[in-house]
């Protein structure tokens, strides 16, 4: 078993590369388009976890209503705060640069303004959002549902008789 153990700093920030997967569709030519899996990799700094509540806790319930458990606390300044935050503004809070962005097969480079394209491209905040970042903000590794290859057939390799 490999020791995967680093020394902790307590004052160091947290930046770290991960990858976002996401979906979406490509078409060759005049073909029908077909679903194609997307990958990037953004260089994240994970927040301290007053920063993770103000960014990804909502103060509000589904139907808008304060909800009374909320950290940091549903204050009407809170609530303004969050409902005028956009997903653009909460990754720029955290993105520091990219790999594997690329336009007409160039490479583009990180800034501002390309990480707020990249925020508006279908399917890419939800898989930010929802599954890279907190992901890695709770040091797991990605899991995938089911296995990508069915089970070997009977046989040798099966360990079940032919």
């Amino acid at each position: 078993m490999t020791d995967t153990a680093a020394e902790f700093d307590l004052t160091a920030k947290r930046m770290v590369w991960i990858e976002v997967k996401f979906m979406g569709m490509r078409s060759v030519g005049d073909q029908v388009a077909e679903p194609v899996e997307h990958k990037v990799r953004l260089h994240v700094e994970l927040v301290d976890i007053p920063e993770f509540q103000r960014l990804f806790s909502a103060p509000v319930d589904r139907d808008g209503n304060p909800n009374p458990n909320a950290e940091p606390p549903a204050t009407p300044e809170r609530i303004k705060e969050w409902t005028e935050m956009r997903d653009v503004d909460r990754a720029q809070a955290l993105v520091t640069d990219w790999r594997d962005v690329k336009a007409g097969g160039q490479t583009v480079p990180f800034s501002a303004e390309n990480l707020a394209k990249l925020m508006r491209v279908p399917n890419f905040s939800q898989a930010f959002f929802r599954s890279a970042y907190p992901m890695a903000y709770s040091a797991l590794k990605e899991t995938r549902q089911g296995n990508s290859e069915g089970s070997p057939a009977a046989g040798a390799e099966s360990g079940e008789p032919a």
